[in-house]
């Protein structure tokens, strides 16, 4: 996979993100004030902070599923991790095309995502980010779009299929938790 396999839009926020959690995390150095744990995923761990509350995956497709607490005049939000199978759940310029059809700019446009490539515990990995007015389908029935919210992803490119794992919900909430979800993927290990 390339970099050029991805629709590119200005991204040094979002570089500038993953290369200081990475630093710190290549130091040994907390992100964050909060306990963390490792969870399994697959044959795999990553870091969760503590106050992540762990739900039981409400699907079969879920690894793990945590709720995020609310920022302050937010909502709370959601981290997924979702493991389809080898050579299922589509790859991850498709999955990227996907969730970004999903959202809307302030003029009503789709929005561009932004984009990086990287590598997780010796794979690698595309993290996306895409924010604005979110309206899903659900079982072909089309949800109410919900305004400012924003989408965190990475995919995985583990050898037992894609693990996606996203942070999604209110921008503020996402905002409040970025480094958290950041040190999450790039903490990734075997």
């Amino acid at each position: 996979m390339t970099a050029s396999t991805f629709p590119r839009a200005p991204c040094a926020r979002l570089r500038g993100w993953v290369a200081a959690v990475a630093v710190l995390a290549s130091a040994g150095i907390a992100t964050s004030v909060q306990a963390v744990e490792r969870v399994a995923l697959l044959r795999y761990s990553a870091p969760v902070p503590a106050q992540w509350e762990r739900q039981p995956p409400s699907s079969k497709f879920r690894l793990a599923q945590f709720r995020v607490p609310a920022a302050h005049g937010a909502t709370d939000g959601e981290v997924v991790v979702f493991h389809f199978g080898a050579g299922q759940g589509g790859s991850a310029a498709a999955n990227i095309a996907r969730w970004s059809s999903q959202f809307t700019g302030a003029d009503g446009l789709p929005v561009q995502p932004k984009v990086e490539t990287l590598r997780v515990g010796g794979l690698p990995a595309v993290l996306a980010e895409v924010s604005g007015t979110y309206a899903r389908a659900l079982a072909g029935v089309p949800a109410a779009p919900r305004g400012g919210q924003t989408l965190l992803a990475a995919v995985v490119e583990a050898p037992e299929g894609n693990v996606i794992l996203q942070l999604h919900g209110d921008r503020a909430t996402v905002e409040a938790n970025r480094a958290a979800f950041l040190a999450m993927v790039t903490g990734w290990k075997p």
